[in-house]
Parts: C-alpha cells; structure tokens; sequence
C-alpha cells in the first residue's frame, strides 16, 4: 500500500517579470560572466552559523560591509520573510523560536515565551507561531498581542498580506482550511477536502511546513495537486499526478508547479492555466527535496548525499550537478544566477550555465546567508521621512464617521489588521495609530470624531503595493504607558507600535 504523503507548500506571487524564467539575466555564452538583473539592490546578508552580529554587502561586492546590526542574533536555522516597506527580517533559530531583526535600527528581538512548532510571517514584522500547545500566538514589535485556540488542531500557518492568518489542520481523512482575522477569535471562511490516509499521516505531513502565503496554497495530498485561493478559501485547482507526491515548487509568480514523485527520478510539470500535466523533466536521481530560485530561473533539487540536480527552467532540462550539503540556506541562487555551494568550510560560487567554479569564499560555509533585493541601505533625503499633513477638521460634504457602515467596514477590515506599525525612527518613541485607509477622505473622517488632551490625530501616508495608505496617528509619546493612556481615552480601537511616523 503506498504511503500517504501530504504537504503544504507556499507560494509566494511576486509578479517577478519574465514569468518562469529570466532570460535577460543569463549569459549569452558558456564562459560570459553572469550579469544582475535591474531593480532594487542585491544584497546579501551574512551572520555567524553559531550567532553574532549580522552584516549586509551589495553583492558582488562582498568585502565591503554597508551595514552591520547593532544587536547579536541567536544561531539562526531559516529566514521566513523580509518586509521591505518597513525593513523587517523575520527568521527561526535553531531552538525554534521566533526572531525579528529590524535592519533598519539594527535591533534584534526574540520571544522565548512559547515552544514553537511553526512559525509564518507575511511581511517580516507580525510573526504567527503554533506553539506546542496548540496555541496560535502572534509577536509583533511591540511584543505578543494575540492568542488563539482553535477547535480543530492547527498544525501549519499561512500569514497573510492583509493582516488575516490561514491556517490548515486535519480531521478524520479531510484536510481542513480555514481562517482568522486577528484581534478576532472569530473564523471567518474555511474549506475542507477529503484527500485520503488517516488522521494521523496527515498532521504529520502538515505540521512539517510554514511560510508564507501569496494568492493561493498549493496541497500535495496522495496523488492530487490541489490548489486554494487565499482571498475566499475556494478550490481553485485539482490536478491528478497519478502518483503519490513527496515535493512542490512553484515559479515566483505560480503559473508552473514542480512536482516531486515518490521513488521516481524525476518531475511533472503541472501549467496552472491549463490545469495539467504538461511535461516531465527526467532528473539524474530520486529528488528529496527543491528549492526555487527567487527569480525563477533554476531549480535546485536535493539528491541523495551531497548531490544538487540544477535545472532550467527556460528549457525545463537538467544543466548538471553540484556538490553542497543542503540547510536552511545554502545552495542559494544569488542576485547573478550564481549557485552559492558548500565545500567543506569554504563557499564556492558555481558559474549558472557551466557550473563552473567562479569565486571562493573561504570560511564562508561556518555563516548563515541570504539574500534580498532593497535599496534600504540607500542614502536618504531628510525630506522623506517628514509626513504629509492634512487639515484636520472635517470637509462640510463629509458624513458622521460613526454612522457610516462602509467606514467602519474599511477601518475594520483594512485599517487597523492591515497595517501593525510604521517604521521605527527611535527606540524612546511610541505612536498611537487608529486606522490605515485606502481613502483620504476616509482618514479625515476618522481623525475628526478623535481628540485627547485637546489634540486631534494627524495624517500620514505611505505607499504598500502601489497604493497609498492614509494613517490616522497621535503621537509620538515619550512612554508606552502615555501612548495606551491616550489610545484608551479615545473611546477607539487603536494600535501601538514603536517609533515615530
């Protein structure tokens, strides 16, 4: 009888452009040196394997340091998301336990209040834990705000963009799905769906995942692909692979499915569009693993021992074999299509069409690396960071905030679970934020039914994919004590976080 093999796999939609693969970013030939694709800077992250301070270099140039934290973090184990907007790294450590580094301030926090099981984070900032109670917590810069028992054992999270949290469990043999909006208790859409096995296989399999969600969850349940979307919980895919799945991995933007198959050298490749099936990529051996290239242009697979099969994804076609032990973060694709490897204490940079060895980095495998795309590190213009001011008082066209249904539905569902905090400009500082709109008018609905101490709330805004936010802020305050005396006196729902607007 074969084994029932099921795991949730994330994945992330970046709207990467070139769809699965970047072409623009290979070289024209064998021995032409690797070129970075445009956009924000690549940078690479480095701490010591065994904790330290962290340090961040514009790759290729990876001597000359732009930044180093100002706290030492713990041995980390794996990243699980970066927030650019506000320059939080979301990580686990190697005891488990969640940390967050601001690289902006250079801070580091990390909550060893719970045992964790799972941990998800959508922007960095807010990370979502399973503890090993069953308990769903979650940890945000002004420190652990949110607890939850759910009815039905979690055993994998999915943080959302939004603010909501999806989580996945198993009863009998269906998986079940469904979703939360914190602060609420309350769940608010869930699916379930009959994938076989028993209960038991299946929690197995679903608490050995987290990460983070785009628009959809991809399940690999017995012999099915299944596909879930994240804004309404609705089946959105079911694909037959007709054999049982040990892995998934998706391109950035989630059009193709890399399907791992139990005892078989190679993988299906399942179009999202049509659907199906619609090719097989035969691999050297059995693949244990995978590991997608953030910018979709090769996917590296686990084979037995030391081996990494390398295949691209722009002739679906396996290039060759690396050798490199395989951890949380390395092999590593990095910014030029470079395939960081380990050897021995050493790192060796692998050419990305030859395989080659370009570049060593001697010591480099005793760190933990990682890499993003920021130009945080950039010099900035004092004029940025001041905020936008708003006149105060309400327009004579504006309407009763209190009365009006579809503005208590934007505060509620958009403003204050959306958005958690700004960016944090000092660590003596703390700002009451009352909502996070899409609509200006809105906002100064909001700040005009709002006065304490004589002080109505300002507006400031911020740009979050592509929209402008409006926030209704008082603030900032010397003291968190101040800052929740005046979010209370408000008669309002309200957040702290710490940091000027």
């Amino acid at each position: 009888m074969r084994t029932l093999l099921v795991t949730a796999f994330v994945l992330l939609a970046c709207g990467v452009a070139g769809g699965c693969a970047d072409r623009s970013s290979r070289p024209s030939g064998a021995d032409a040196t690797p070129s970075i694709p445009g956009g924000p800077d690549p940078i690479v992250l480095r701490v010591s394997r065994d904790g330290g301070v962290m340090t961040a270099t514009r790759y290729p140039d990876l001597d000359s340091t732009l930044w180093r934290s100002s706290a030492r973090l713990p041995a980390l184990d794996r990243i699980i998301a970066f927030g650019a907007e506000d320059g939080y790294l979301a990580a686990v450590d190697t005891s488990g336990a969640p940390v967050r580094i601001d690289i902006r301030l250079g801070t580091v926090t990390t909550s060893r209040t719970d045992d964790v099981a799972v941990a998800s984070s959508a922007d960095g900032g807010a990370i979502y834990a399973l503890t090993t109670d069953g308990e769903i917590t979650r940890y945000t810069p002004s420190g652990g705000d949110w607890r939850f028992t759910p009815k039905l054992p979690a055993h994998a999270l999915y943080a959302q963009a939004d603010g909501s949290l999806i989580v996945a469990g198993a009863k009998g043999d269906r998986a079940v799905v469904w979703r939360v909006r914190p602060p609420g208790q309350d769940v608010t859409d869930s699916l379930s769906f009959d994938i076989g096995g028993n209960e038991a296989t299946l929690r197995k399999s679903l608490g050995a995942t987290a990460g983070a969600v785009g628009d959809r969850v991809f399940f690999g349940g017995n012999e099915e692909v299944i596909a879930v979307r994240t804004r309404d919980l609705a089946k959105a895919l079911e694909v037959d692979i007709g054999d049982p799945i040990t892995a998934i991995a998706a391109t950035p933007s989630g059009d193709r499915l890399f399907v791992a198959i139990e005892n078989e050298a190679l993988l299906r490749v399942v179009d999202r569009f049509e659907e199906g099936v619609k090719g097989k990529i035969t691999l050297p051996g059995v693949p244990r693993a995978l590991r997608m290239d953030p910018l979709g242009r090769v996917l590296l697979a686990r084979g037995a021992d030391d081996s990494v099969y390398v295949i691209s994804l722009g002739s679906d076609a396996v290039i060759g074999v690396v050798r490199s032990e395989w951890r949380g973060d390395l092999p590593l694709v990095l910014p030029d299509g470079a395939i960081a490897t380990t050897r021995g204490e050493d790192v060796v940079f692998a050419h990305p069409s030859t395989l080659a060895d370009m570049r060593t980095v001697e010591g480099g495998a005793r760190q933990f690396w990682y890499t993003l795309r920021w130009n945080g590190f950039r010099p900035r213009a004092a004029g940025l960071d001041q905020p936008v001011q708003f006149r105060t008082s309400a327009p004579r066209d504006s309407v009763d905030y209190a009365d009006s249904a579809a503005a208590r539905d934007v505060v509620r569902d958009v403003g204050r679970d959306t958005l958690r905090r700004d960016t944090a400009t000092t660590a003596s500082a703390f700002t009451v934020s009352f909502a996070a709109v899409l609509e200006e008018k809105q906002a100064r609905q909001l700040a005009s039914r709002i006065r304490v101490d004589g002080e109505t709330p300002r507006i400031t805004t911020s740009d979050r994919a592509g929209k402008t936010l409006y926030r209704v802020v008082l603030g900032p305050y010397p003291t968190r004590a101040d800052a929740e005396r005046v979010g209370k006196s408000s008669g309002q729902s309200y957040w702290i976080f710490e940091g000027a607007p």
